[in-house]
This record gives structure tokens, C-alpha cells and sequence, in this order.
């Protein structure tokens, strides 16, 4: 349901690509480590790529491009362009690009598993109701140590000592250089190549959520909340209140390895990217 508020695509037609794409979970480019399971990213000539897309990812892209940017809102209108494009008819400059290239009926067959989907919800007591809205687990509203800049109303868990920080595959005083030490401090360990700030959240490998979590790496696209528009920014998150709002620590907004904070409240923290640490 997460992916489906996230991406606006039907759970149901999630689930039933999911399916077809992976074989059940069984054969293709799903089965490859850090892969996605919809085969998002993946083309007869890079197969490999599939893993540059986590799932959550993947049924974002899935849905903007491949559905409705190359305009196949429908799995009849996926297989009937599958035949034009076999036998030369399709013009993608009017129709947009084909979703998948095989004439066998591949979207009947994932339309039938909507289908399916839909008669065992009905036999099981139909669509339960959306749970309440409730706060946020592991939130934090008091406790903690303050320090120096640390906006009224906030606090850390532990105060930042920048000392001990190293700086071999991270430059020091960039923002990668911070989050990936500051983890550390928590017990929290990140890739020594996750990329520029904005790429962390593309890593293969790592868990990806768009709900604030106290302790995880927000990785900002570029040009996002003031970042960089070619690198993107990462910081991290140190308290997450009641309220949805959160404080982040973060180098280099205002100058090489000056560490600063900011502040966002629940619905601009709810845009953003938090990657979770191992």
C-alpha cells in the first residue's frame, strides 16, 4: 500500500507485474542480487541495470514512464502495441513506447491476476478499512543534549565529535563525509562508495523509505531543499518528533566540514528520502 500512495499505480497492478515479471519471484533479471522485481531498468542489452532500481524505486519509475509517460495506462493497450511493434506498425513518436515486446498476451495474463486479487479480497471480508493516522514509531518529542545551533525545541541523542572522523573514500568536509561518520557513531555503517549525497538513495542493497526514521541517511535529488543540482546533498536524521517533523545534522551547507542543522516539518520531511543503515 506504501508503494501504491508513493507511486499512484493500483496495488493490485503491482502486484500482478511483480508476478509476471519475476515468474513468481523464480526466473529473469529479478533473481540477480540488489534487482527489482518488476525488471525496472532492465533491457536485452543491460539486464544488469535492473539493479541500479530498488523496488520502491522501480513502481515509481514503472508508473511515470513506462505507464503514462509512453502511455500504456492499460494491459490491452500494452499487448495490442506488443503486435504492432512485432510487425512494424507501431509509430512511438504518437503512441509511445512498447512495455514489454512479448505477443503471447502478457497483459491479459497479469490482467487475470488482478482478477484473482480481487475475488480472494472479496471472499476474505473485502478491503479493510485505512488504520487511523497515528505518530510515527520511534519518535522522540524530549531527552537528548543540546548543542551549539541546534534549533529550540530539538535535541541529539549524542553530541557530534567530529575529531575521530576519517576521510579516505569520502573527502573530508563534504556531506558523504559526515553522514558516513556520524553513522558510525551509532553503530550505523553505510557503503564507503554509496555515491554522491543525491545517489545514496539509489545504493542497491539498502532499505529506502519515505517515513522519517531517526539515525538514516536522507538523501536529497538534486537541487532538492537547497542541495546541490548536480550532486545532490545527504545528511542525517537525528530526531524525529511526534509531530512528523524533523532535525537533520549536515557538512558543507555552509562551508567544508562545518556541520549545521535544519529543520522540516511533516509534510515536507514526507518528500524526502531516508535511507536505512546496516
Amino acid at each position: 500500500m506504501q508503494w501504491e500512495k508513493a507511486s499512484g499505480l493500483d496495488v493490485r497492478a503491482i502486484v500482478s507485474i511483480a508476478q509476471m515479471e519475476s515468474s513468481y519471484g523464480t526466473a529473469g533479471v529479478t533473481t540477480s542480487p540488489g534487482a527489482n522485481m518488476f525488471g525496472y531498468g532492465a533491457f536485452d542489452s543491460t539486464p544488469g541495470n535492473a539493479t541500479n532500481y530498488n523496488d520502491e524505486k522501480a513502481v515509481t519509475g514503472l508508473t511515470q514512464v513506462t505507464i503514462i509517460q509512453n502511455k500504456n495506462e492499460t494491459f490491452k493497450v500494452q499487448d495490442d502495441k506488443a503486435k504492432k511493434y512485432a510487425n512494424g506498425t507501431l509509430n512511438t513518436a504518437t503512441e509511445g513506447g512498447v512495455y514489454f515486446t512479448d505477443t503471447s498476451g502478457s497483459g491479459k495474463a497479469r490482467a487475470e491476476v488482478m482478477k484473482k486479487l480481487d475475488k480472494y479480497i472479496d471472499d476474505h471480508g473485502g478491503t479493510p478499512k485505512a488504520p487511523a493516522e497515528k505518530a510515527p514509531t520511534g519518535t522522540r518529542d524530549g531527552g537528548g543534549v543540546t548543542a551549539d545551533g541546534v534549533p529550540a525545541g530539538y535535541s541529539l541523542t549524542k553530541k557530534i565529535d567530529t575529531s575521530g572522523y576519517i576521510a579516505q573514500s569520502y573527502p573530508y568536509g563534504q556531506c558523504t563525509w559526515f553522514v558516513f561518520n556520524r553513522a558510525k557513531e551509532f553503530g550505523i555503517n553505510y557503503d564507503p562508495y554509496m555515491g554522491n549525497g543525491g545517489e545514496w538513495q539509489y545504493k542497491p542493497g539498502y532499505e529506502t523509505t519515505h517515513t522519517p526514521r531517526e539515525h538514516t541517511a536522507v538523501s536529497f535529488t538534486p537541487g532538492t531543499a537547497g542541495s546541490d543540482p548536480t550532486y545532490g546533498h545527504v545528511a542525517f536524521v537525528e530526531q524525529v518528533k511526534s509531530d512528523g517533523s524533523i532535525l537533520i545534522s549536515e557538512s558543507n551547507a555552509k562551508g567544508l566540514g562545518v556541520v549545521s542543522y535544519r529543520t522540516f516539518d511533516k509534510a515536507q520531511a514526507s518528500q524526502f528520502t531516508y535511507v536505512i543503515g546496516k
